[in-house]
């Protein structure tokens, strides 16, 4: 797994870092300067006419707008690669500064298979050019025709910003430039100059009653924002930057010859413009109309300041996004801004992000190396994507690190457990859970255990303890053994064998799979545990993805039938008093009447992770616990290399994803991507994953 390998390349990126430290802060906003950032700094692709924004889909493609008004499409994000196709976008006005702009792979693409952009157009019955949002659906074969999701915002050659992004909850994020007009970023009647939220129709998000999720920004009569508005105030908001973990969002704006800013947008906040500007609010057009009340004089107090302003020269930011996995060493979780103006210096900006969200004084990166940067987008295994704007034009990455997929095999399943084991457990074991591998039953709810405990899964036969088994077993020499399973599982034989291998062995059996999952959780967790998981004790899937997940919230994994909850089950809520429940798979694995059935065990709402199929269920739970990770991948067709996977992937923190034999599902590949996951371990040979998956997992990693 991937522990001790990234135990080696943060060692070495820190001894790498200290060759990058910044010089002494100057002015207040300034940049500080530093030597060439020490990553590999490489061309993914050349010849691109003035490449605005960059994204990603499942199956590791890489997208790029150009300004002009295509959307070209190459097979990976590794330097060298193929482009495939092209989709030209009708109706282009790409005058002056506008045309093809923002870009967003929707998060559920598995699902639907949506593709956003922002553009200004113009067309017989537009009104003259009009920046707009569309929406695209991506067949086998061909794109749709665009839909028009999200119109009527003012366009000219300048002022547009046009970024387009969608958080994990599918909702999306667009910031809209003034237009030129100072009096749209306080008009409360216009989208120019605002922030805009809206779902994937274009429509206002709203909650379970109707009710709009948006803040209503209400001026001094009471006149509030339209409803799509969740801030104002902008000038030319050309970035929109999630912060992982923690639910912040950053905007990167041009200012005027001065004070471009980065912005923390607070909901229903107003950033001034073009009444103020910058860090301190300072007064800038204080006579346009909205900036003050009527006779009343101009209040800074009344504006939200900007997280960072460049002070008084413009360095003309752009994109921005944030630095995601640990590969990044000390650099994780910072914003990367790219910067236009390369006559002041500066083409990357790096900033600290502090606990309450505050910037701290930017590091300047590559100090005119790559002349005019534009976009800056995550990628695949942690990478960071610019795209340039000098004509012509390139996309770069730099990657942190040389991202694996390593694959731990064997000639049947009990001797992928003991590579496994080998692999995650280098020296030794205090424990070890043994469970057959004949049938899953039994062994569900040990992954969970192993994860919390530290302890690897290894698989017998029911009557015959394997001899790569007991070879593990000898070199783990654990103080305990913890069998699962009654004796039709494994057999008193075995377990007299195993007797022989550790001071300590317990089995954990029962009438049936739900009463040995019970008796684990009773005999191991104590009452008020944080949460417990449900999967169906049915089918295996499920349960495999939540075995992780339980394990890193050190909460038990019991099981349900799909229309009952055995009476055993329930016991055992009644008896651990949980805070949270959550409930695997969708109703055709565990119905209603079985989920409400759970309700009065639970101390809070109980959380349904579903999906369509068993590997969209593992990609919402990984969703759910996971914000960056390495990633471990196990077939969702056969259950005993996830079964031991799962184990050791939760000890290590990390989430188990499911593939096909014969290539990695849409909603696996996703999650690998968003994870950026820069090591990747998967079990089992190649009748369970084929040599289809390593070529899918190496794509959407960064390799060639």
């Amino acid at each position: 797994m991937s522990t001790r390998t990234r135990i080696r390349r943060t060692a070495a990126l820190l001894a790498a870092l200290a060759l990058a430290v910044p010089l002494a802060a100057t002015a207040p906003g300034a940049a500080t300067a530093a030597p060439p950032l020490p990553r590999d700094t490489e061309e993914v692709v050349d010849g691109v006419n003035v490449p605005w924004d960059v994204d990603f889909l499942p199956d590791g493609r890489m997208l790029v707008t150009e300004r002009v008004g295509r959307i070209r499409i190459f097979e990976s994000g590794v330097p060298g690669a193929a482009r495939t196709g092209t989709v030209t976008v009708p109706d282009m006005d790409p005058n002056g500064e506008g045309g093809l702009m923002g870009l967003a792979v929707d998060v559920d693409f598995a699902e639907n298979r949506h593709v956003y952009v922002c553009a200004t157009r113009s067309y017989p019955g537009s009104g003259g050019a009009v920046n707009e949002v569309l929406r695209y659906t991506v067949g086998s074969q061909r794109w749709s025709a665009p839909r028009v999701i999200l119109g009527d915002m003012a366009a000219v050659g300048s002022h547009n910003g046009c970024a387009v992004q969608m958080d994990e909850s599918g909702l999306l994020w667009v910031s809209m430039g003034d237009a030129r007009d100072l009096a749209a970023p306080q008009d409360r009647h216009s989208l120019n100059g605002k922030i805009l939220r809206v779902t994937r129709d274009g429509e206002v998000p709203t909650d379970a009653r109707g009710n709009p999720l948006n803040p209503v920004i209400e001026d001094e009569n009471g006149v509030g924002s339209v409803d799509q508005v969740y801030t104002m105030g902008h000038r030319n908001p050309q970035g929109i930057a999630f912060e992982p973990g923690t639910g912040r969002v950053y905007s990167v704006e041009h200012g005027p010859s001065n004070d471009d800013e980065v912005n923390l947008l607070v909901p229903g906040a107003n950033y001034g413009w073009p009444c103020v500007t910058g860090e301190d609010n300072d007064p800038y057009r204080p006579d346009v109309d909205g900036c003050t009340e009527e006779g009343a004089d101009l209040d800074p107090d009344d504006f939200v300041a900007a997280a960072w302003g460049s002070g008084p020269t413009t360095v003309g930011t752009s994109g921005g996004s944030f630095a995601r996995g640990d590969q990044w060493g000390d650099w994780e979780g910072d914003l990367f801004v790219s910067a236009l103006a390369v006559d002041k210096g500066e083409t990357v900006l790096r900033f600290d992000v502090g606990a309450d969200g505050s910037l701290g004084d930017p590091q300047r990166l590559w100090s005119q190396e790559h002349d005019r940067l534009r976009g800056s987008v995550p990628g695949p295994g942690g990478s960071l994507y610019l795209t340039t704007s000098n004509g012509p034009d390139q996309v770069l990455r730099v990657a942190p690190s040389r991202p694996t997929v390593s694959r731990v095999a064997g000639a049947d399943r009990y001797e992928v457990a003991a590579a496994v084991s080998a692999d995650a457990h280098p020296s030794g074991a205090d424990e070890v859970i043994v469970a057959t591998g004949a049938r899953f039953p039994d062994a569900l709810a040990g992954s969970a255990l192993g994860g919390r405990e530290d302890a690897p899964v290894l698989l017998t036969r029911p009557g015959e303890l394997p001899d790569s088994t007991r070879t593990e077993l000898e070199r783990l020499s654990p103080e305990r053994i913890t069998v699962l399973g009654g004796s039709a599982s494994v057999s008193d034989e075995v377990l007299e064998e195993l007797r022989d291998l550790a001071g300590t062995v317990e089995r954990v059996g029962g009438a049936d799979r739900y009463t040995v999952a019970a008796r684990i959780a009773n005999r191991r967790y104590e009452r008020g545990v944080d949460a417990v998981f449900i999967a169906s004790g049915e089918t295996f899937p499920d349960a495999l993805a939540a075995g992780p997940a339980a394990a890193v919230n050190g909460a038990p994994l019991l099981l349900v039938r799909r229309n009952s909850l055995p009476p055993v089950t329930a016991e055992t809520l009644r008896v651990l008093q949980p805070k949270r429940i959550y409930v695997l798979g969708g109703t055709a694995t565990i119905s209603n009447a079985t989920s409400n059935a759970i309700r009065p065990f639970a101390g809070a709402p109980r959380t349904r992770l579903s999906g369509p199929d068993r590997y969209a269920v593992a990609r919402e739970v990984a969703r759910e616990f996971w914000e960056t990770s390495d990633v471990a991948i196990a077939s969702g067709q056969t259950f005993p290399d996830g079964l031991t996977l799962g184990a050791a992937a939760g000890a290590q923190g990390e989430p188990l994803l499911l593939s096909r034999s014969g290539g990695v599902p849409r909603s696996t590949g996703q999650q690998v991507i968003r994870l950026a996951a820069d090591d990747v371990t998967m079990a089992g040979g190649t009748a369970s994953l084929g040599p289809e998956v390593v070529t899918d997992l190496r794509r959407l990693v960064g390799l060639p």
